[in-house]
């Protein structure tokens, strides 16, 4: 890769580092120039020259390891080399009386748009310790007799200066002017990314929800018709097997329709506030309705005002844990919801099975791969990884752990907020605490 495309391909404050710098060699060599050959003010050049050999040394370093990441320290650390160099440049230029002084703001600027905070003060209380000990520790330079040339070259030196630090903030102030626009625009594409984001989630959710949901009722209908054409004449319950077929295919036909109205783009991001207590009692009566043969316990003790912000992929998230918990120990299934004790507006839901568990090289890796302990063709172990990410969407978390009287437990934590009856506000307020 050649350099003039690494250059292109850096991140933009690295970029404007370089410039930066070949800038100030460049005007520095240019007033060193009309000291020495122009004013006849003797300086040492030995030094100096080094000095700007070293700053250009360390531009050209800078610019070779492109397009390689450079991390914070580091470029805290190329900024301190800077005000090394330039502390010394100004030690053999006359000190902190030097108008090139003024570089150290421009420096600091310059690390308050690159650098963290926390980064931002080390480097400024640098170049104000630079500054204040520049006012001790110089050397001076020579006068000249005449006060007419003393003036003139005070005059034309602090122009000089002044006119390269001012075209210098300027130029930089345009540079940083464009890299705000260019951060917005990132920041917007990124929410647009985020928005898509969590629609396919959300709608990766409710059809492995719905998927699941539909296992049951096309296994009975394919155990009933397997019957049916088995026999050579209708058996004697045929009715009822009729009825039963019926049932099932209203069951499949209210899950894709569930599907289907909520897969909307403004629906399946619409929230809405529900109460918690009635959002398990409706998975509980959902669960025995799909699947009458599983032995499920509930246990809800939270207060009746605690509400959830939710959308159709929160129930279906849950679901997932349900019928899983379901498939691995249909002899009993426990859905237990609490308060947290030292948070009480964090709802704990437990969703605990006595099946045979998950193994500890599997669980480590839940939530994180596709991975299933199911057998072959009868699941992909999407369910869990989309199932969490849907509850991360609400600011929920997701932890998975071995039972010891055998089996799993899935802990769901999510957060919530009281509903005051009566309070005209209750809207307002269930805004801010969503958001935070």
């Amino acid at each position: 890769m050649g350099l003039k495309s690494a250059f292109r391909q850096a991140p933009a404050y690295l970029r404007l580092l370089i410039v930066m710098r070949a800038v100030a060699i460049a005007a520095v060599v240019a007033i060193l120039y009309c000291f020495d050959g122009v004013l006849a003010v003797k300086l040492p050049l030995g030094p100096l020259a080094a000095l700007i050999a070293l700053y250009a040394a360390l531009d050209v370093a800078t610019l070779l390891r492109l397009p390689a990441p450079v991390t914070q320290l580091e470029m805290l650390g190329q900024l301190l080399a800077d005000v090394a160099i330039l502390s010394a440049v100004l030690y053999f230029t006359g000190g902190a009386r030097n108008p090139l002084a003024l570089y150290y703001l421009v420096l600091v600027l310059y690390s308050a748009m690159a650098l963290p905070p926390r980064l931002v003060w080390p480097l400024a209380a640098a170049c104000l310790l630079s500054y204040v000990a520049l006012q001790f520790f110089h050397v001076d330079l020579p006068r000249p007799r005449s006060d007419d040339i003393d003036r003139t070259l005070d005059y034309v030196t602090q122009l000089a200066i002044y006119g390269f630090i001012a075209a210098l903030i300027v130029w930089f102030g345009i540079k940083l002017n464009a890299l705000q626009r260019a951060q917005h625009e990132h920041l917007r594409a990124q929410a647009e990314k985020d928005v898509r984001e969590r629609y396919l989630i959300g709608l990766a959710a409710l059809s492995a929800g719905t998927a699941h949901e539909l296992c049951t009722p096309l296994s009975t209908i394919s155990v009933v018709v397997g019957e049916l054409r088995e026999s050579e004449s209708p058996p004697p319950d045929w009715k009822e097997s009729i009825d039963m077929l019926w049932s099932q295919v209203q069951l499949c036909r209210r899950s894709l329709a569930a599907m289907a109205g909520a897969a909307g783009v403004e629906r399946l991001g619409e929230m809405r506030s529900v109460p918690a207590v009635e959002l398990l009692e409706e998975l509980a009566a959902r669960l025995r309705s799909l699947r009458p043969d599983v032995a499920l316990n509930v246990s809800i003790h939270i207060d009746d005002t605690l509400v959830l912000r939710s959308d159709h992929t929160l129930p279906q998230a849950l679901m997932s844990f349900l019928n899983n918990a379901a498939d691995a120990s249909p002899d009993w299934v426990e859905l237990r919801a609490v308060q947290d004790r030292l948070k009480p507006l964090k709802l704990v839901i437990e969703v605990r099975d006595r099946g045979p568990g998950i193994a500890p090289e599997l669980r480590e890796r839940l939530g994180k791969a596709l991975i299933t302990s199911k057998a072959p063709g009868s699941g992909h172990g999407s369910g869990i990884l989309i199932a969490q990410s849907a509850i991360e969407r609400f600011g929920g978390s997701v932890a998975i752990s071995a039972r010891r009287s055998g089996g799993t437990c899935v802990r769901v934590e999510l957060p919530s907020f009281r509903m005051s009856e009566g309070n005209q506000d209750a809207d307002a307020r269930r805004e801010r605490i969503a958001s935070r």
